[in-house]
């Protein structure tokens, strides 16, 4: 029935009910409401019959295969511009194609009613936001998919991204990992002993409804934390995402339950051994900044003042230059991701995929390009004016110290490692270094 005929005909119900006696009014205006309750009804099948649209047109499936950019711009920039197409996807088709392979099972979507987006679209359009910071809209009309569609693939996306590449890229924690680890750092870095480097970084996000100041961190804006353990080649390999701006790095670690592990242990590190013409043995430790207490297992610079002797001073040029990689792993994920170049504009959760997936895509790319000639390895060579770009400028920014207890034994530790570092084993440049405080 006509909605309209049927509104017409309440109406004259309820004129006739004003006429009528109370009794009589009382039925016919259940009538009326039994009649209401059904023109609600078909008015709202109307509304859905005489829906405007299903998809916008420039949304349709023939507008995406025809102007979207993934089968046209992307293909282009393949056959004729590798450069370019580096510059947009932050990796190269080779590298894509790899990476679609492991991803692509997950994102593949079946549907009976339309043809699904494709897993290699889902997987570009989600790159390309990680890799340029644009917003969603601007997305939904280069790619010609709904933006509420958008919504949903990223997110997924960025998700299937953490959970495919989590296992293969991030080291297992075994005694001959660290070994390795250790060695690299001792090679490249000359700090023996040394499993890997610790720092936090702010990742600053659109202010969450309803969190009050929860997220409010010491620069004046909301954030999430990212704590992580770079190795010598600056690939993450134990990292914390999603706590609340307003806690230091020191509190994020406590926090993080990483202590504990280290404890007892449970990471398989291996046991302290001797070091050439040192007596004591040398436990295995990680290197943070003063924002990190110092402990058996973790070793952080002598607190600066004048009084601080050239020993002194040796050792923190020492742990400063080997820390200087987990700077430098934080330094490419800001320059290859631009979506830490400005405000997340997301939830938390989907703040939070998002790091995880820029996080195991950095060592993606890594290890596929480690077997590449140096000059040939886009992605962790910085050109000059990536390398002036300072994290703090962008949506990357250092994270509060803090007062941290001391223990004995880390203190010798410590001594110890000082000593070795002046008298068994020293670089030939690090007294100038450390005379002109170049550090």
């Amino acid at each position: 029935m006509d909605p309209n005929i049927m509104l017409m005909i309440i109406m004259k119900f309820l004129i006739q009910a004003r006429d009528e006696p109370m009794r009589h009014a009382e039925i016919t205006m259940k009538k009326v409401t039994a009649m209401y309750y059904l023109y609600l009804r078909y008015k709202k099948l109307e509304e859905q019959k005489n829906r405007r649209i299903w998809v916008r047109p420039i949304f349709t499936e023939e507008r995406r295969l025809a102007q979207g950019d993934s089968n046209n711009l992307l293909v282009e920039m393949q056959l004729t511009d590798p450069e370019k197409y580096f510059n947009y996807l932050r990796m190269s088709s080779t590298i894509f194609n790899e990476l679609l392979k492991i991803v692509g099972p997950l994102i593949k979507k079946q549907t009976a009613v339309r043809k699904p987006i494709p897993a290699r679209t889902r997987l570009e359009v989600t790159i390309r936001w990680l890799a340029s910071g644009d917003s969603m809209m601007s997305l939904s009309y280069a790619y010609r998919i709904a933006q509420c569609t958008l919504s949903h693939i990223i997110p997924e996306t960025c998700e299937a991204i953490w959970l495919s590449l989590q296992k293969k890229v991030m080291v297992d924690p075994t005694e001959e990992n660290w070994s390795r680890i250790a060695k690299d750092f001792e090679l490249i870095c000359q700090f023996p002993h040394c499993i890997d480097a610790i720092d936090g970084k702010h990742v600053e996000i659109q202010a969450p409804p309803r969190s009050g100041s929860c997220y409010y961190n010491y620069k004046g804006r909301h954030s999430i934390n990212l704590l992580a353990v770079s190795d010598a080649k600056n690939r993450f390999i134990i990292v914390d995402i999603g706590a609340e701006g307003r806690q230091s790095d020191g509190g994020v670690f406590e926090n993080s339950g990483l202590p504990h592990l280290l404890e007892t242990n449970a990471l398989h590190i291996p046991l302290p051994t001797h070091l050439n013409h040192m007596d004591s043995d040398f436990p295995y430790v990680l290197l943070g900044d003063e924002a990190f207490p110092l402990r058996s297992y973790m070793m952080r610079p002598y607190p600066r003042s004048r009084q601080l002797n050239i020993n002194r001073k040796i050792f923190n040029y020492c742990l400063s230059r080997a820390r200087r990689t987990v700077e430098c792993a934080f330094g490419l994920l800001v320059a290859r991701w631009r979506i830490y170049r400005r405000p997340l504009v997301a939830c938390i959760r989907t703040a939070v995929k998002a790091v995880q997936a820029t996080v195991v895509l950095h060592n993606f790319i890594i290890n596929n390009e480690l077997n590449l000639p140096f000059t040939a390895r886009r992605y962790s060579n910085m050109r000059e004016e990536e390398h002036n770009l300072l994290i703090t400028s962008t949506g990357l920014t250092a994270v509060s110290h803090r007062n941290v207890s001391q223990k004995s034994t880390a203190l010798k530790i410590r001594d110890n490692f000082a000593y070795y570092f002046e008298h068994v084993n020293p670089l030939p440049w690090q007294l100038d270094k450390v005379l002109t405080n170049n550090f």
